[in-house]
């Protein structure tokens, strides 16, 4: 990503337009897009093997979207130094992740100065407690930018791993350096022996696939042909798209784009293709379209995608010529990530913002979304699945079928031979008491629509007298029950009518996990053996609805098989969680329920509970502090028990403060300086406001260029270390105890951001928070968290409004708050010295309060107990002799 900021009325424009934008992608005619999530901070993102997408943020966690809809709780959340282009850049699942539930980052270690590669273990939608495994420690940065971090798995079994030059370009040319390099490496960190420099260079050097980069921030690796192509941000001249190739070197920092010189360095590769600052400036999201069934169009198979991400499109690539085919997709605010799903749709992470890319605009961000890409049928037809070969025994049936998309309605029309078949209309065919006469027969079909046709490939149907062979499963017995932790046994025969026993080269084993509506396998296939064995694993599913099946395949020497199968179910017991008292939330397995409550499990399956640290109920503030059993922490993995078990999560009831908000004041301000008079002061309960492109106070407010300035005291919950962060949309200043945290002072997209410092329960510490609209959407949003409170708006509670208010010239008395509630507060400020009398009166003009005041040069403030007055609305009458003022306020 790119690392330049220049705040200028050029600037502000593109981001007004920016800021504006809300139409969706132009896409080609037949294809729709659809938001399935939002609210994001991505980098990258990924599918595990049953069809959830992961979310690398790049604040540290990683966000799970399931069944369509984004999960609450975060799959892991971890520290990370999120300053800049750092954080948490890379994800990918191993290529056996339904047999070792193992999941592979790259993020940037806080207070370290480098990225790291590490590992960790999945359990249900929760990474294990603890379970990272580092596996590579790359070295110290130069900079905050170039940091590259995407990671994919290889088809040989291998992890590869883009790594950015780290803002010291000379490091890319450097083979005794990981910066500005494709790296290579086994799924437990260690180095294969067949890498490129494994016999030239020393120590983690020796991890060196291809080097020469600047900024590889995105590459995706070719399921069929193992093609790896590399998205290379470039620098002043070109963006370019790189097939790596082992031991190549890619030309930075000696120059970018194609090259033109008279002596290329050494192992030197030209890029596939490249194009100039004129039509982009940072190339970003990779993926081949090759899923299990293309839904797509023919032209779009095979074929590679990739963005970018300032000028927001989607481009085509032809991975045979280098040649782009199309711009698929345009008006996309900033592409950041591309994926494609086993289903045949496509789907990309955006990343609104302005600039491109530098620490004061777009690396902060939580107004991402999720999108998804599918055909929807609109245009002329194509096959995505074609009909195969069939190999039946006489008297059996055979079945030929398809898969197709188009506009519809779509019409079959299968053929014999090349001969159109009469009543043969439907997607499939069916041949009932196949005949040897029926042998070599060949079988098509032809799909149209109002558009035109499509004919599919031609499948042969093989008809033979021999008969299958007989199938048996001996163990494990029908009736035998399984735990997790358990070692299965099996064992098997199969014998051919023709042939006798079949030999064990004749038998193949498989293993099916199955949950729910679904499979995944849990033994690849084992073939040349009658028997076998396999370990239930007691962590990664953690539902009950789950079971075993057990597959023996034999197949005769004229290619004719059977399958036969046995299930093995679960033994299972009942957890119940309480928490004390009763009613508060406890996370099970990444699902948060109120306890008290219960849920079956599979004996032996590993469990993860979290308690949160701290959680409120009914207005009240409560602090965990143990379980019954004796265990501290808030986070436990239990295995589940033979017989029921019942574990209760204990809290603490916390004091929390009688605080009313802070107090604001609101300044039409175009040049963001507070140099004039607030048009507004009023008390916020809380920060927490996005106004669309409304105002705060219509016919006072102007809708653009207003400023804020909240002032007040905060008093936190414990004495630790506390977070605040902000989300505005633009500009932003925190103070607390008269220290600058945070500095964000840019027109920006609603963008999060960050800053620390110690705190003393039960003390109130200043804070002050400025903010500026500039045009556009207006947010602002405060909060915080530390270990034992949660993440959060900071509540009304525990914030309180200045004891005095220092007036701008011109204004002469504030009363706050407005509405009021136990006390009214009245300050005069510019009144000259004098004797006043102020009175309150109800809307009946009854008098209910009135005082004498000596007021000075400095402010004088006067605090009347108003808990004995009824709601509704009151006048404060502010007079010496004759003359005065008068103001509404009203009773909440």
């Amino acid at each position: 990503m790119k690392h330049t900021f220049l705040l200028t009325s050029a600037f502000l424009i593109c981001f007004l337009a920016l800021s504006l934008k809300l139409s969706a992608a132009k896409l080609p005619t037949g294809f729709i897009e659809e938001r399935i999530a939002e609210n994001l901070d991505p980098t990258t993102m990924a599918f595990a093997p049953d069809g959830r997408i992961f979310i690398a943020e790049k604040n540290g966690r990683i966000r799970i979207v399931e069944n369509g809809i984004l999960l609450e709780d975060p799959f892991l959340e971890i520290e990370v130094d999120n300053f800049n282009e750092r954080g948490l850049g890379g994800l990918a699942f191993h290529p056996n992740y339904d047999q070792n539930n193992w999941v592979y980052i790259t993020y940037t270690v806080p207070g370290e100065n480098h990225n790291r590669i590490s590992r960790f273990t999945a359990n249900g939608n929760y990474a294990l407690p603890e379970s990272e495994v580092i596996l590579l420690e790359l070295p110290p940065l130069s900079g905050t930018i170039h940091n590259g971090g995407a990671l994919a798995f290889g088809a040989d079994g291998k992890l590869y791993a883009a790594i950015g030059d780290g803002s010291n370009a000379p490091s890319a040319q450097n083979l005794n350096s990981l910066l500005g390099k494709f790296i290579r490496i086994n799924d437990d960190g260690t180095i294969p022996e067949d890498n490129p420099f494994y016999n030239v260079l020393l120590g983690d050097n020796r991890a060196i696939f291809a080097y020469g980069f600047r900024n590889p921030f995105t590459f995706a690796i070719q399921p069929e042909t193992g093609r790896i192509f590399a998205n290379e941000v470039g620098s002043e001249f070109y963006e370019e798209v790189n097939h790596i190739q082992a031991g190549k070197n890619y030309g930075w920092d000696q120059f970018e784009g194609y090259y033109s010189g008279n002596n290329a360095p050494e192992d030197y590769q030209d890029p596939l293709y490249a194009y100039s600052h004129n039509i982009g400036c940072a190339t970003i999201g990779a993926t081949f379209y090759n899923p299990a069934l293309a839904t797509f169009p023919p032209e779009y198979h095979g074929k590679y995608f990739f963005g970018d991400y300032c000028e927001g499109y989607i481009k085509v690539l032809d991975p045979e010529t280098g040649v782009i085919q199309e711009t698929f997709a345009r008006d996309i605010n900033r592409p950041i990530a591309l994926l494609v799903a086993p289903n045949g749709d496509m789907y990309y992470l955006d990343r609104p913002g302005i600039g491109d890319g530098s620490m004061l605009d777009n690396t902060s961000s939580s107004g991402s979304s999720l999108w998804r890409i599918s055909y929807d049928g609109s245009g002329a037809p194509f096959i995505a699945d074609q009909p195969h070969d069939v190999l039946v025994t006489i008297g059996e049936t055979a079945s030929f079928s398809i898969l197709a998309n188009g506009a519809d309605p779509l019409s079959f029309q299968w053929l014999k031979n090349g001969d159109t078949i009469p009543g043969a209309t439907q997607s499939s065919y069916i041949i009932p008491n196949c005949q040897l006469a029926d042998d070599g027969s060949t079988f098509s079909c032809i799909v149209s629509n109002t558009v035109s046709t499509a004919t599919s490939q031609v499948a042969l149907l093989t008809v033979t007298s021999n008969r299958r062979p007989l199938v048996e499963i001996t163990s494990p017995a029908t009736d035998e029950l399984y735990q997790a932790g358990n070692t299965i046994f099996f064992s098997g025969q199969a014998e051919d009518p023709e042939d006798g026993n079949l030999d064990p080269a004749q038998l193949t084993w498989r293993i099916d996990f199955h949950h729910n509506d679904h499979t995944h396998p849990a033994l690849d296939r084992l073939s040349g053996t009658y028997q076998g064995e396999f370990l239930i694993p007691q962590i990664g599913e953690t539902d009950d609805n789950v079971w075993y099946r057990i597959y023996l395949t034999a197949t005769d020497e004229f290619g004719l098989s059977q399958t036969t199968y046995k299930d093995i179910l679960p033994r299972k017991s009942n957890i119940e969680v309480k928490t004390e008292p009763t009613g508060l939330l406890v996370n099970i397995d990444g699902k948060a329920v109120e306890g008290p409550y219960t849920f079956k499990s599979v004996v032996g399956v590993q469990h993860t509970l979290r308690a949160p640290t701290t959680q409120e109920k009914d207005g009240r503030l409560y602090v965990f502090s143990g379980w019954t059993d004796g265990y501290e922490n808030f986070i436990r993995n239990i295995i589940a028990p033979e017989t029921d078990q019942s574990l209760t999560a204990n809290y603490d009831e916390i004091i929390t403060g009688n605080g009313q908000g802070l107090l604001g004041a609101y300044f039409n301000d175009p040049e963001f300086l507070f140099s004039n008079k607030p048009v507004l002061y009023r008390l916020d309960s809380t920060i927490n406001f996005d106004w669309v492109f409304g105002t705060p106070e219509e016919g006072v407010v102007d809708n653009d260029f207003f400023t804020i300035r909240w002032t007040g005291y905060v008093e936190p919950y414990f004495t630790e270390n506390y977070t605040f962060y902000t989300v505005t949309d633009d500009g932003v200043r925190l103070w607390v105890d008269d220290e600058l945290i945070i500095d964000q002072w840019v027109p920006q997209g609603a963008t999060e951001v960050r800053g620390n410092i110690s705190l003393e329960a039960g003390k109130r510490h200043r804070i002050v928070m400025e903010y500026f609209e500039a045009a556009g959407h207006a947010v602002a949003k405060l909060g915080w968290w530390s270990q034992r409170t949660p993440r959060q708006i900071i509540p009304s509670r525990q914030l309180y409004p200045d004891d005095l208010y220092f007036a701008q010239a011109g204004d002469y008395a504030y009363i706050y708050p407005n509405p009021f509630g136990q006390r009214l507060n009245i300050a005069l400020s510019n009144y000259k010295p004098a004797n006043y009398e102020i009175e309150v009166l109800d809307a009946k003009g009854r008098l209910l309060a009135k005082r004498n005041i000596n007021h000075g040069i400095q402010q004088t403030n006067l605090e009347l107990d108003t808990s004995a007055w009824a709601p509704g609305m009151y006048f404060v009458r502010i007079m010496q002799g004759n003359n005065g003022e008068v103001y509404k306020v009203i009773k909440r």
